[in-house]
């Protein structure tokens, strides 16, 4: 009667912990909490009507040593313009290129351009846009010297810190006149590091419309102990509000071959699946084998079809005692309540 009893229990399709309660109150077998996980975890209408996994822990990004060793791209429109927008992770400094077309050999020859006057970075870190995939890409990035990285598709906040410099180029680019906006920031101090990003950059201060000293225009970099110090206080902040916003939880990583439903944050239910076929090297990232193909998920979009967490058994092998008929009982878990049948029963 255990596979009769396990649907009752499930009926209604509540939870876990639900289904584990509601068996407190009468029934129990040994293993019993353990199929009731399986049951509601192979449950395809409990599957699909999930809602979205809450987000994890904000993953911040060390301050690089020196500028221009590490850099973002992006792509934004602005008054039906296109523009290239690259950030220097360690300096903030915006670089911003007009965009004839969407190409990937426009793209390219704006870096080019960009390289050819702060030099070639370790590190260009971009969405999945057609514009930075294909051999034609990766043919450039041998050829400059320098690893691409990508973000998971459609997860574009683990390429943050290039949607913040998207922000604050579309606010420049919207003025009456975007170029002294743009040296206007890049001449800022930044709360982030207490100092604005040409002094970061260049190891000096540009002179603007505003009137100063010269001797705050001669070259000097400023305290580097000091900035990295700040720019870490200010991540921790970051980090802590965001984590405390959100209530994020952080989720188990997914070996290969587990099966996989799929979900996007703008979609309903966990109605695709698939099956992990191994681990990005960017953190939470995935490869999985879908249906349609190779697909690239973040860990958010993940859920495990069978519990990552406890084993899961099919069936319950009896004790030596119940297979010659011994009338004995069981040892009751703590948290589980145990109703010994008559004898005539």
């Amino acid at each position: 009667m255990r596979s009769d009893i396990l649907q009752r229990l499930h009926s209604g399709h509540q939870g876990i912990v639900k289904c584990r309660e509601r068996a407190r109150c009468s029934v129990w077998w040994p293993g019993l909490s353990q199929e009731i996980q399986q049951l509601v975890n192979s449950c395809k209408d409990c599957l699909e009507s999930r809602p979205t996994q809450r987000k994890e822990p904000l993953l911040t990004t060390p301050l690089p040593d020196r500028p221009w060793e590490r850099i973002g791209a992006d792509i934004c429109e602005v008054n039906k313009q296109h523009y290239l927008v690259v950030v220097d992770y360690f300096s903030r400094y915006i670089d911003i290129a007009h965009l004839q077309n969407l190409s990937g050999e426009t793209t390219r020859a704006c870096l080019k351009n960009m390289f050819a006057r702060w030099g070639c970075p370790n590190v260009l870190f971009t969405d999945n846009g057609p514009q930075f995939c294909g051999s034609a890409f990766k043919d450039f990035a041998r050829n400059y010297d320098f690893q691409h990285i990508t973000s998971s598709p459609y997860y574009a906040q683990s390429n943050g810190e290039a949607e913040r410099a998207v922000q604050t180029a579309k606010r420049i680019l919207k003025q009456s006149d975007p170029f002294i906006a743009l040296m206007s920031y890049r001449s800022t101090p930044l709360q982030a590091t207490g100092a604005s990003p040409a002094q970061l950059m260049m190891g000096r201060q540009i002179r603007t419309t505003v009137p100063t000293l010269e001797s705050h225009l001669r070259p000097e970099w400023p305290d580097l102990r000091r900035v990295r110090k700040a720019d870490q206080k200010a991540k921790r902040t970051y980090r802590n509000y965001y984590n405390k916003r959100n209530s994020v939880r952080t989720l188990p990583e997914i070996p290969p071959g587990t099966p996989v439903a799929v979900k996007l944050d703008a979609e309903r239910g966990w109605i695709r699946s698939g099956t992990i076929l191994r681990k990005c090297e960017s953190p939470r990232s995935y490869l999985i084998q879908s249906e349609t193909g190779v697909l690239r998920r973040n860990r958010r979009h993940l859920m495990p079809t069978v519990s990552d967490t406890e084993p899961a058994s099919n069936s319950v092998q009896p004790t030596q005692n119940e297979v010659h008929g011994q009338d004995q009982l069981a040892t009751k878990p703590d948290n589980l309540l145990f109703f010994p049948l008559p004898s005539t029963v």
